[in-house]
């Protein structure tokens, strides 16, 4: 696994919110890997729906930028009242774009919102401990949880837990506001061309005060050299996961700014163990390859990250031994990655009932991550070596 490092490259400065009294004034254009499937912010898992999400709409807690848990629209940080019970004291005068108070009210109908099983969200499943919400008084709300839950307030510093507009959202259909968000976050929304842009507007009301951006632009452009193109001729003002091999051109750019920080996102060679339904339900254990663990283990050493590194991402990724980053909880700095062993892959393939090797599909997407197209054919090319025939199937999204 490796732990890939964000790439962000901008002719200007990204267009933050700052309490400043100047009104809000110019247009920045930010280009994306794809458009987003949906601007309901509890209805995706998607880094490009959650980058405008985070524009429009507000949490109760969220993450500085060295990625402390903070207040946002609770005006402090919640206090653990019983070990299934969270007390949140909400900021006072807080609107929503459409000029709904955000109240405690707002708060209970966004959270019941997001785990009632009949709205079936896409951002539900991690929020599946939380119970209900209770209306304590008009900026106070006790969010209740089936069970002790002691990473709540990270979960409140998420997209998925975005407070929406209660009376808005209610008797509205989930294709409806995906499409007209209202939140209460710095910008509002205008409009949604698809696959072409999304245009957003200062909310000059904004808690916070007003952003310095007057216009904020979103643009899907999936080809990396085309992406890097448009900034070079000054089409667009921000672009994100510039691909590792062209990162050295651009910080050489007399009129760009190239920046890198540590992610906490990595890639990870996931397998399929388990089917299920159109409804995301298990159904049962996949009865293919993948369900023996001696498959799943030769695949394993059949890789040399160390290598995709190099070649692929240009040595700006840094090698895991799990999923998570020295920024998670839970992150153990004992448990290191395996080395490639070819010998060993093949022989684990022979004892799993392959001896001459077997073939699989390495679903991977397309212009969402930095160079995520490139990293799944060397593994395809790497597990190929091992005896597993691999063929490399891309997707301009996935979902996850």
């Amino acid at each position: 696994m490796t732990w890939i490092r964000a790439l962000l490259v901008a002719a200007l400065v990204a267009a933050l919110p700052s309490a400043v009294s100047a009104a809000p004034q110019g247009r920045v254009v930010v280009a994306q890997g794809v458009d987003p499937t949906t601007l309901d912010p509890m209805n995706h898992t998607e880094t490009p729906a959650a980058n405008l999400c985070r524009n429009i709409f507000d949490t109760l807690l969220e993450r500085d930028q060295d990625l402390k848990i903070q207040p946002a629209l609770a005006r402090e940080l919640p206090k653990l009242i019983a070990p299934t019970v969270w007390e949140f004291k909400l900021r006072p005068d807080v609107k929503f774009h459409n000029g709904e108070p955000v109240d405690a009210e707002a708060v209970k109908f966004s959270l019941e919102r997001l785990v009632d099983p009949k709205n079936k969200m896409r951002g539900s499943p991690t929020f599946a401990p939380l119970s209900n919400v209770e209306v304590v008084d008009a900026l106070t709300v006790r969010i209740h949880t089936k069970a002790p839950w002691p990473i709540l307030d990270t979960l409140m510093s998420t997209p998925q837990s975005a407070i929406v507009a209660p009376k808005y959202y209610r008797d509205k259909d989930t294709a409806v506001v995906s499409r007209a968000p209202v939140g209460s976050g710095p910008f509002r929304f205008v409009r949604w061309v698809k696959d072409d842009r999304i245009e957003l507007e200062a909310n000059e009301q904004y808690w916070r005060g007003a952003p310095r951006i007057k216009t904020l632009v979103f643009r899907p452009i999936p080809d990396d050299a085309v992406r890097v193109a448009a900034l070079q001729n000054g089409e667009i003002d921000v672009a994100v996961n510039i691909p590792p091999h062209l990162a050295n051109i651009i910080a050489n750019h007399p009129k760009l700014f190239l920046t890198t920080a540590p992610s906490v996102r990595t890639i990870q060679l996931l397998y399929y163990t388990h089917q299920y339904d159109a409804q995301h339900k298990l159904v049962g254990p996949y009865p293919g390859p993948t369900a023996d663990k001696r498959v799943r283990w030769a695949m394993n050493y059949a890789v040399d990250v160390d290598d995709i590194i190099k070649n692929v991402l240009d040595g700006k990724a840094q090698r895991l031994g799990l999923m998570l980053t020295d920024r998670h909880f839970g992150f153990d700095a004992g448990l290191k990655p395996i080395r490639q062993d070819l010998p060993k892959a093949r022989q684990l393939l022979a004892e799993a009932g392959f001896p001459n090797g077997l073939e699989i599909t390495l679903n991977s997407p397309q212009g969402r991550y930095v160079r995520d197209k490139e990293v799944a054919e060397a593994l395809a090319g790497q597990l190929t070596k091992a005896g597993i025939r691999t063929t490399v199937r891309t997707h301009e999204w996935v979902h996850y």
